[in-house]
């Protein structure tokens, strides 16, 4: 292909330059051309803008920004900056592979800055090619408002089991300030409140939130609203979480073992691990032989070394399967997905004969 000579015609250059010189405006043209718009690509212009709205002293405050990769190559997030020390980027996906999509948090700073703030990200992407993104956060922080702790974090609680926390509201200003009533957008999630205390225009509430024994695996997140009699503060957000977990634990969650040869032995390594004590029975898969020695005897915790051989009978691709592991604990075996490409001997060989 033949090459793009640019010519510079800015106002900085002059005689000589306007013939040799790379003008970046050019330059920024041309990968436009070849490779779609720079900054569209990554994430729409609609969605680079978040805010917060009006949110209490102390709160946990964050907004995840969404970055999809649409070149054919890996892309990979360089750096971040923050214009207000009121905002923590945080890179959260490094690396974003073709047409996948990595997430970029902003973390709203409610503990240590109050009143109107607002910030911008710069983003920086250095592969498949060099732009800046530029993305905005902006809220308004009340200083008379104050969660402790900042968010009602029910942390990790095991499928079937309740759970109830407790987070505290104080507000100073009004003699007449209160709470109204308190929503809940999740069925599997409730929220009480209850005044505690109340003089010299100071008034203390505990906000209760009860997660249900119904609640279903993974991660259950979103805001408890509390509504106000305060016409500049309708609704005080509450961020609630909760990592509702399995009665038994795998790590990792599935196994992708790349590319290997038919009967290769793939050593893996697994860590299983429960709340109370359990055996591991048998670990079984249809498209590969598993061997691993076992515990006989329970305890909380299994570390296991296995020894993945592909099934010598399958055909060459890609093999998607799983392997189940039984324990004592729960009736249903446990499922971790299993995926390789498999190559039997007389393609390997060929392949090496043909390079």
């Amino acid at each position: 292909m033949r090459p793009f000579v640019f010519l510079c015609t800015g106002p900085l250059c002059s005689g000589a330059q306007k013939a040799t010189s790379l003008c970046f405006a050019a330059f920024v043209a041309a990968v436009s051309m070849w490779h779609g718009p720079v900054e569209a690509q990554q994430i729409a212009p609609e969605a680079r803008m978040h805010d917060f709205g009006t949110v209490a002293r102390a709160a946990n405050t964050e907004h995840r920004f969404y970055v999809k990769n649409n070149h054919s190559s890996d892309m990979h997030i360089s750096s971040i900056r923050a214009s207000c020390g009121c905002t923590t980027p945080i890179v959260e996906t490094e690396w974003i592979k073709p047409g996948e999509t990595g997430s970029i948090l902003a973390r709203f700073n409610t503990g240590t800055f109050t009143g109107k703030k607002a910030a911008t990200l710069t983003v920086t992407i250095d592969k498949p090619v060099f732009t800046e993104l530029q993305l905005n956060v902006k809220g308004y922080i009340r200083s008379d408002v104050v969660l402790n702790p900042g968010e009602a974090n029910f942390g990790e609680v095991p499928v079937g089991e309740p759970k109830a926390i407790d987070v505290t509201l104080d507000y100073a200003g009004r003699n007449d300030w209160s709470l109204l009533g308190a929503e809940s957008p999740s069925e599997f999630v409730d929220v009480q409140f209850e005044e505690i205390s109340r003089a010299g225009g100071r008034v203390s509430y505990k906000i209760s939130a009860s997660l249900s024994a119904d609640a279903p695996l993974g991660i259950l997140q979103n805001q408890l609203l509390l509504k106000t009699n305060d016409r500049n503060l309708t609704t005080v957000p509450i961020r609630f979480i909760a990592s509702v977990q399995p009665p038994v634990q795998v790590s990792p969650h599935a196994l992708a073992l790349g590319t290997v040869s038919t009967g290769e032995p793939i050593p893996q390594r697994l860590v299983v691990k429960a709340r109370s004590p359990f055996r591991i029975i048998a670990i079984t898969s249809e498209q590969a032989e598993i061997r691993v020695e076992t515990s006989e005897s329970a305890k909380p915790a299994h570390l296991l070394n296995l020894v993945i051989i592909p099934d010598p009978q399958a055909s060459d691709g890609v093999i998607v399967g799983e392997i189940l592991l039984k324990t004592d604990l729960v009736d249903e075996p446990i499922r971790i997905p299993l995926q390789f490409s498999q190559l039997t001997k007389n393609a390997a060989t060929s392949v090496v004969k043909a390079d």
